[in-house]
């Protein structure tokens, strides 16, 4: 009989909430024979892709971040126009968007279904994001941005860090504390919003699709202020935030959304932002393969989850590649 983990690579990020050796080593006891790599750079990330023997799949063991990671080196160390392989996602992060996207349980779960399954491994077909070159489930502008920021900082100073101020609960706490105070004081920023795809489209206040009529290639979508905006092609931003509830209403086209309400509004209406409530007073949506987004000033971007300092401009384009993800509740369903 051969080791369960025969044919299967896991990328273990060092620097995520829940890597290191520990989590690697746990994972070598689940899949004896898997291919186990613990990286802390992309560079190192490169150079075991590059060496890898072409795997029945990919365990990406970290956050949305480490995925992002994983999927930008395999674009460049893989051939020009050959296929992404299986990438499995696994729990490991804070916010887990995409893995609660794929149905991914917990770790000593769904490494239990993977050794248990020897035959072809159940897979759902998603759409990236790329910007800047990275390759990402979601990236956004504004708030997000600022909260990530303020996360940051929040967790450097509080002394002793604890499961609440790791978890989805520091965040909401960063919001409350920091993030909304400071955007109360601040006027909104403004932006102008290019399409850059062929056409577009957008949804009514029943959630349905509609086609924009003569929109095309450098149409202005968006001109004026917002609090918050973004481009996904999964629904979830991680901790159960559905904050692209449609984005996966429309294969082969991102989401594109922008809220403009007021701060303490959205605080007042979190319940319903959270959890995807449709319509939304000061929510906007629009379906296409690229935007590019001109600020008024310089404002917070964040790519995958991660902070990436302030731009004056961002573009977003849907990748030419699509990702086969593992799908975790059909390998729990059988």
């Amino acid at each position: 009989m051969s080791d369960p983990g025969q044919g299967i690579a896991v990328l273990v990020n060092a620097n995520a909430k829940r890597g290191g050796r520990r989590v690697a080593a746990e994972i070598g006891r689940a899949l004896k024979g898997a291919n186990v790599r613990l990286t802390r750079t992309p560079e190192e990330i490169d150079e075991w892709l590059r060496i890898l023997p072409e795997p029945r799949c990919i365990l990406s063991a970290g956050g949305d971040g480490t995925a992002m990671a994983l999927l930008t080196a395999l674009r460049r160390v893989k051939k020009s126009g050959a296929p992404f392989p299986t990438v499995g996602l696994l729990k490991l992060g804070t916010g887990n968007g995409w893995a609660r996207a794929t149905g991914a349980m917990k770790l000593g779960e769904t490494l239990r279904l993977l050794a248990d399954r020897s035959g072809p491994l159940p897979t759902r077909d998603f759409g990236i994001v790329d910007v800047e070159g990275q390759l990402c489930p979601f990236a956004g502008s504004g708030w997000d941005g600022m909260i990530l920021n303020d996360y940051k900082e929040q967790l450097k100073e509080t002394k002793a860090a604890t499961f609440l101020t790791k978890s989805v609960y520091g965040y909401l706490l960063s919001i409350v504390t920091r993030t909304v105070p400071k955007t109360v004081m601040q006027s909104r920023p403004t932006m102008v919003v290019e399409n850059l795809g062929d056409d577009a489209y957008t949804i009514d206040r029943e959630g349905n699709l509609v086609l924009l009529p003569d929109v095309k290639r450098g149409t202005v979508l968006y001109e004026g202020t917002f609090g918050v905006t973004g481009f996904a092609t999964t629904a979830d931003y991680g901790g159960g935030f559905r904050a692209f509830p449609f984005a996966e209403r429309l294969p082969g086209y991102g989401n594109f959304r922008v809220y403009d309400g007021h701060p303490l509004r959205a605080l007042s209406m979190i319940r319903e932002l959270w959890f995807g409530r449709h319509p939304m007073p000061g929510m906007s949506d629009w379906f296409t393969t690229g935007i590019r987004m001109t600020f008024g000033r310089r404002v917070p971007l964040q790519i995958g989850g991660d902070a990436v300092g302030e731009r004056r401009v961002v573009e977003y384009r849907l990748a030419d590649e699509k990702v086969p993800l593992l799908d975790w509740r059909r390998l729990r369903d059988g």
